[in-house]
């Protein structure tokens, strides 16, 4: 509320909204930085973050709404009056939508629409992954989600930092030429760097060749990179650093050649050469054997009158997830030294990523109900993210995410107990409440909930959870859940609605406060009923 009458207004460099008073000193009525709101400031102490990416001809691929697959939202037009490209898109005539943007706590922009629903549907989201955080492995660093290393340094460059590139903390230093080259043409080549177009493009232009592109960029000093689009006759020019490049192996229309020393470039093509040799025998003498032991192993396997089931990986595909190789979680896991717990399907084991990312790593103990349970795991929780709930990161057929080796079998004090219920609470009300599609967790108890280094509660363990409608209540034919947080309608066979959580969390509670196990025969039939011991 404004108490005193106001004769101006002023916004501020820091972007402060100001309302000044009647006289002609800087007397400041009211300010929007006393109220703050979730808004974002771009010019308030800001670095970029994400990009549209290079213009291809057609569209900007980072622009959702100018992708093919929404051209039942959008009409799209582009005008070409050289040397400026205008590009507009308004909603369809026939579609009313209205438009929402979130940043959450992990700095990922979300765009949801409401679209002739009651729903908010989310649209579009982005970063997607590590490889599209804007300038991530810093200057000519290639960025390559198939490697568990995913960052590294283009062919002919060296890190800038070695301590920081081994320590695996600090990429964005990026990388320097290993031989520096100069601004005599004669001594400076060019090297394929068989990767995505980086950002910084200063200019293009025609051209019929590829010579074509290469001598104007040996004629300028400043010139680091040039790439030739034969389709469009294009010929791009960079000056500075190459940023925001990601590993393209695959040969496509255009590619990206890095200016280097001569003699680096020597040593470049000598090394890919022997490279590509070396992986040419060792292909063959793999693929050899690997077919020789299929023969073997599908000899077997019929004599036992069955094969394995590959279903489960085709129902478990989702494109947000990240597949890890069982390779990369026994280093992860430096061999599967640390366990955190063990449960009826399989054990939860510790690990880091190179990122410094901790996972949990859940390895099944392979049997038909595991697998069962591995995919609904992925289908059920693999879009769900929440604070409080353990976040799913990928699959190898084991499922992972970041969480600590804390758990509440641990004695805490009472203001972090309390804590840690509020916290499951609030990851229960979201998965009942606030996911698009309704979800029962279906087995909450203790062992459920692991912590990280603040005691931040994260659930975890969604095999047998349960993606319902919202008005869902009806009997289900599979009991889900542990005994001891058995909810009265899994055991008499009433309709299930989310209160079975509700009872889970209940008898949870009841084990936070009085610190000690849900059920215990070894003891006197007085203690037995266990909500009379909590309180």
């Amino acid at each position: 509320n404004v108490t005193k009458k106001a004769s101006g207004a002023v916004i501020l460099d820091s972007g402060n909204f100001l309302l000044l008073g009647d006289d002609n000193k800087f007397e400041i009525v009211w300010q929007s930085f006393d109220h703050p709101v979730d808004f974002v400031l771009r010019w308030s102490n800001s670095v970029q973050y994400w990009e549209s990416r290079v213009w291809n001809g057609k569209n900007f691929g980072h622009i959702p709404e100018m992708l093919q697959t929404n051209k039942s939202l959008f009409n799209i037009s582009v005008e070409n009056s050289s040397p400026v490209i205008y590009v507009t898109y308004t909603m369809m005539a026939t579609v009313t939508a209205l438009s929402s943007f979130i940043v959450d706590k992990c700095g990922t922009i979300r765009m949801y629409n409401l679209i002739d629903v009651d729903e908010w549907s989310m649209f579009w989201s982005q970063p997607v992954d590590q490889c599209t955080v804007y300038n991530l492995c810093g200057a000519y660093g290639t960025c390559n989600l198939k490697n568990l290393q995913f960052y590294s340094c283009a062919e002919g460059f060296k890190p800038r930092d070695n301590r920081a590139w081994d320590l695996q903390d600090w990429w964005t230093s990026g990388c320097v030429p290993e031989i520096p080259f100069n601004c005599d043409g004669s001594t400076d080549g060019f090297n394929d760097l068989r990767v995505s177009l980086p950002e910084n493009q200063a200019s293009s232009y025609p051209a019929q060749r590829k010579k074509d592109c290469v001598k104007p960029c040996l004629g300028n000093c400043s010139c680091t990179a040039f790439s030739y689009e034969k389709a469009s006759g294009t010929c791009r020019i960079w000056f500075g650093d190459l940023i925001n490049m990601q590993n393209s192996p695959s040969k496509s229309s255009s590619q990206v050649f890095s200016r280097v020393a001569t003699s680096a470039l020597d040593h470049v093509c000598r090394s890919s050469s022997f490279k590509r040799i070396k992986t040419t025998i060792v292909a063959g003498v793999f693929a050899t054997l690997a077919v020789f032991l299929g023969i073997i192993s599908i000899f077997l396997m019929c004599r036992r009158g069955r094969l394995p089931s590959t279903e489960m990986v085709a129902d478990s595909s989702n494109a947000l997830l990240r597949t890890f190789t069982y390779k990369d979680l026994k280093i992860a896991t430096r061999n599967f030294k640390y366990k955190l717990r063990s449960g009826g399907f399989g054990s939860v084991f510790k690990g880091t990523l190179p990122d410094h990312t901790l996972l949990a790593v859940k390895k099944l103990e392979g049997s038909r109900q595991g697998e069962i349970q591995f995919r609904a795991e992925i289908s059920s929780f693999g879009n769900i993210q929440h604070v409080n709930l353990v976040r799913l990161r990928g699959f190898c057929a084991e499922a992972s995410r970041s969480r600590d080796s804390k758990s509440i079998q641990k004695v805490l004090d009472w203001k972090t107990r309390f804590e840690i219920a509020l916290g499951t609470a609030r990851g229960l009300v979201y998965l009942h409440e606030k996911c698009r599609d309704r979800t029962i967790h279906g087995d909450f108890k203790p062992e459920n909930i692991l912590v990280d280094n603040d005691f931040s509660p994260k659930l975890a363990d969604f095999g047998l959870a349960k993606v319902v409608g919202r008005d869902f209540s009806r009997v289900l034919t599979t009991t889900r859940g542990t005994r001891g947080y058995l909810a009265p309608e899994w055991i008499y066979g009433l309709p299930i609605t989310v209160k079975v959580d509700v009872y889970s969390f209940g008898m949870t509670l009841f084990e936070i406060i009085s610190c000690r196990r849900n059920l215990e025969l070894n003891v006197e039939d007085s203690r037995y009923y266990f909500p009379a011991c909590a309180v």
